[in-house]
C-alpha cells in the first residue's frame, strides 16, 4: 500500500476525524457510506430524505400526515428560498389551472365528480429551531396568470440553505383525497394514493439539464403535465384499518397490530423520485419471485381484484416479460419489488399510471377468447415507465416525450415481439358471439391510427418539443408526447437499424439514468452511437412541424415519378416491380421536389418505401400505384382501406 495510506490505516486521529465525518453524514443526509463494490452503493444522488408517518381516515377520506425532510442544495450558492408541489390543490375547486385546462375537470375519458373534490393544507411547518415558515409562504403560479391556483407553494427563508448545505423542515399535513380521478382518491374502500404530500420541486444550479441560470423548476399541475423531482430516500409509515391490504412504492420493512384494531406498515425505498400507495379490504394478493439468469432477482407482488382472479396468470406472465426484456436490452431493474395494483370497478381514474416500483394496471372481466391483449399492454407500458419515468427521470412537465415517447416506442416493439398479432374482439348479442373485428393485437397501428384521425394538425399546430401545458389541446398533448414521438423513433430505427437503435436507448439509459437528462442529451448520443450527425432528423421531427409525405404521382410502362408533397424530408427505398416478375430497390435521399425514374423493362408498379419505416408519412395511401387489372387495383384498394378500418377500430375497442 502507499504511504499515505499507511499512514491513514495508523494514526489514533485521523480515524476519530473518519469517524466524526461519517457521523455527520449519517445524520444529516440518512446515508450509509457503502464500500466499493457494495450493493447497497447509492445509485442517485439522493439529494433529499423523506420520512413520513401517515394515518388514513377510511371514513372522511382524509390522510394526516407529519413529514420530515431533509434536503440537499447542489448549488455552489446559497439558495433563499424553497418550493412545494402541492399537487392535490388541482381538485380542490373549479379556480385550478389543472381544472380550467380539462373542461371542468375532464381526464382520459373521466370526470372529475365535484362533489367530491381533494385538497391539501399545510398545517405546520418549521425548522429545526421551532421557527414557523407558514407565514413567510405564499402560493405562485410560475406557468400562468392563475393567481387562484394553489398548487406551487413558495417559502422565503430567514436563513438562505448554504452552498452545499442541508436544512431539515419538520411539516404537518392534511390531504383530502378526491374520489377516483386523474390517477389519485378513492371509491367506496379502495384507495389510490399518489401526489399526496408536500413535495418539494429541483433545484437546477447552472449546468443541470443546460441550465445557464441556476433556480427552481416547480411547476403548476395542468391536466396535460406529470412530474419532475429530486432522487432521494423515504421511509413512510402508513396507519390504515387492519382489515386492509397495502401496496406502496419500496420494500416493506415492518407490519405492527395496533390495540386500536388498526395496522402500521412501514416502507421505505433510497434512489427514488416519489413515493405513492394503494390500499383496500379486498385484494387478491400474490407473491411471486421473478428469476432469469444474469439478471437480479425481483419480488413481484400483485395487487388484483377478485373479480379479476382468472386474470392473474396473465399480469404475472407480461411482468416476467417486461423484466427480462427490459433487463437485456435496456438494463437491469435494480430495486426489490415490484407492485402491480388492479384498482377497484369504478375507479378508472387510477389505471395505468406509474411510480417508483408500483405501477397500476386496467382490465376488465374478459371472455377466454378475447386476444386483445388489453391487460398485458398496460402492463407493459406502465413497467416500461421504472425506467423513462423513473430511472432516467428526465422533466415531464417541459419535454414529456422522453418518458411517453419513447416508453410507448418500447411497448410497441416489446409487444410485437412477444405477443401474437391475431384477430382479436367479438362483436356480441346477447353476451354470443355475433362477428369478428379485423383489429390486430396492439402493435404498431394504434399510433398510426391517431396520425390518421388527427389529420395535417397533428404535426403543423406544435412540435414534439413543447412543454406539456402550452399545447393548445389535450388531444394534440397526447399525440406529442406519446404516438408521434413513437413513431419518430420508429422512422429513426429505419434508417439506422434495429441494432444501432437498440445501442442508443441502452447507451442514453446507461449514461443517463438518475441524472435527469434533456432532448439534447438523447439527440446527442444517438448521432454518437450512430456514427454521423443526425441534427437533421432531430430539428425536422422533434423541434419542426413540416409534413412528411411522398407520393407516387405518375406511372407509365417504362417511366414514373415520385413527388415529394410535403416539406420534410427522408431518405427511404423505393421497389419498382415489373412484368417479367423481377424487383428492383432503390434508395432515394427525398431531396427533390420530382424524382424520375426510366427503366427499360415495362413496369407493373412501384411501391415507396416498402418496408413501412416511413412513419410519420401522411398519406400512405399514395405511396403506390399499379397498372394491374381493374380487379387487382380494386383488390389493393379495399385491403387499403381494410387496414385503415383496422386502426379505426383498435382506437375505438381500445376506449371502451
Amino acid at each position: 500500500m502507499s504511504e499515505a495510506v499507511w499512514k491513514t490505516k495508523n494514526h489514533p486521529r485521523t480515524w476519530r476525524i473518519l469517524g466524526g465525518l461519517l457521523l455527520w453524514l449519517v445524520l444529516h443526509f440518512g446515508l450509509t457510506p457503502a464500500a466499493p463494490g457494495d450493493a447497497n452503493a447509492p445509485l442517485s444522488d439522493r439529494r433529499v430524505r423523506y420520512q413520513i408517518e401517515a394515518i388514513l381516515d377510511t371514513e372522511n377520506k382524509e390522510i394526516r400526515g407529519r413529514e420530515r425532510l431533509v434536503w440537499r442544495n447542489p448549488a455552489s450558492h446559497a439558495v433563499p428560498d424553497l418550493q412545494f408541489h402541492l399537487y392535490l390543490n388541482a381538485f380542490r375547486d373549479e379556480r385550478s389551472s389543472f381544472r380550467r385546462g380539462s373542461d371542468g375537470g375532464q381526464l382520459r375519458g373521466d370526470r372529475m365528480d365535484a362533489q367530491f373534490p381533494g385538497a391539501i393544507d399545510l398545517l405546520s411547518m418549521r425548522l429545526s429551531d421551532g421557527t414557523d415558515l407558514l407565514p413567510a409562504g405564499e402560493f405562485i403560479h410560475p406557468d400562468d396568470d392563475n393567481a387562484e391556483d394553489r398548487t406551487v407553494w413558495r417559502v422565503v427563508l430567514p436563513q438562505p440553505v448554504p452552498p452545499n448545505g442541508t436544512i431539515a423542515l419538520d411539516i404537518e399535513f392534511l390531504a383530502k383525497l378526491p374520489r377516483v380521478f386523474a390517477r389519485t382518491g378513492y371509491y367506496g374502500d379502495f384507495f389510490m394514493v399518489a401526489q399526496w404530500f408536500p413535495k418539494l420541486g429541483v433545484y437546477e444550479p447552472v449546468g443541470m439539464r443546460r441550465r445557464t441560470t441556476a433556480g427552481w423548476n416547480c411547476h403548476q399541475f395542468h391536466a396535460t403535465t406529470e412530474f419532475y423531482a429530486d432522487f432521494g430516500e423515504y421511509d413512510v409509515t402508513l396507519d390504515v384499518p387492519g382489515h386492509f391490504k397495502v401496496g406502496a412504492t419500496g420494500v416493506e420493512r415492518e407490519r405492527q397490530t395496533l390495540p386500536n384494531g388498526r395496522t402500521r406498515y412501514r416502507f421505505t425505498q433510497a434512489d427514488v423520485h416519489d413515493f405513492a400507495w394503494t390500499c383496500s379490504p379486498y385484494f387478491l394478493v400474490t407473491e411471486e419471485r421473478f428469476e432469469a439468469a444474469g439478471l437480479p432477482p425481483v419480488k413481484l407482488i400483485l395487487l388484483l381484484q377478485p373479480e379479476h382472479a382468472d386474470q392473474r396468470e396473465r399480469h404475472l406472465r407480461a411482468a416476467r416479460i417486461a423484466l427480462e426484456a427490459y433487463g437485456r436490452s435496456i438494463g437491469p431493474y435494480p430495486y426489490e419489488t415490484l407492485t402491480i395494483v388492479d384498482p377497484a370497478y369504478a375507479a378508472d381514474g387510477a389505471g395505468g399510471m406509474e411510480y417508483p416500483t408500483l405501477i397500476t394496471v386496467g382490465t376488465r372481466r374478459q371472455s377466454p377468447d378475447d386476444e386483445l391483449l388489453g391487460p398485458e399492454v398496460v402492463l407493459i407500458h406502465e413497467f416500461g415507465h421504472q425506467y423513462w419515468y423513473g430511472m432516467v427521470a428526465s422533466n415531464e412537465f417541459e419535454e414529456a416525450w422522453l418518458d411517453e415517447g419513447i416508453n410507448s416506442y418500447c411497448e410497441a416493439n416489446l409487444m410485437a415481439d412477444h405477443y401474437p398479432n391475431s384477430s382479436a374482439q367479438w362483436l356480441r348479442l346477447g353476451g354470443r358471439p355475433v362477428f369478428r373485428l379485423p383489429v390486430r393485437a396492439p402493435d404498431w397501428s394504434f399510433q398510426r391510427a391517431q396520425l390518421f384521425v388527427l389529420g395535417a394538425r397533428a404535426v403543423t399546430t406544435h412540435p414534439i418539443l413543447t412543454p406539456a401545458w402550452q399545447f393548445s389541446d389535450p388531444s394534440l398533448y397526447a399525440f406529442n408526447a406519446y404516438a408521434r414521438p413513437a413513431l419518430t423513433l420508429k422512422m429513426l430505427e429505419g434508417y439506422v437499424g434495429p441494432e444501432t437503435m437498440q445501442r442508443i436507448l441502452k447507451t442514453y439509459f446507461e449514461r443517463w439514468r438518475f441524472k435527469h437528462p434533456t432532448s439534447d442529451d438523447f439527440f446527442d448520443v444517438a448521432s454518437e452511437v450512430a456514427g454521423e450527425d443526425l441534427s437533421w432528423f432531430f430539428d425536422q421531427y422533434f423541434r419542426g412541424t413540416k409534413l412528411l409525405d411522398y407520393a407516387v404521382t405518375s406511372l407509365d410502362t417504362r417511366q414514373v415519378t415520385i413527388t415529394r408533397q410535403g416539406e420534410a424530408v427522408m431518405p427511404h427505398s423505393i421497389e419498382l416491380r415489373f412484368a417479367d416478375g423481377s424487383v428492383r430497390r432503390e434508395t432515394w435521399d427525398g431531396q427533390a421536389d420530382r424524382y424520375p425514374i426510366t427503366t427499360d423493362r415495362d413496369l407493373v408498379a412501384v411501391v415507396l418505401d416498402p418496408d413501412d419505416t416511413l412513419r410519420l408519412d401522411m398519406n400512405p395511401a399514395n405511396n403506390s400505384r399499379t397498372r394491374l387489372s381493374s380487379a387487382q387495383a380494386n383488390a389493393s384498394l379495399l385491403a387499403r382501406a381494410l387496414l385503415v378500418m383496422q386502426w379505426l377500430l383498435h382506437g375505438a375497442v381500445s376506449l371502451l
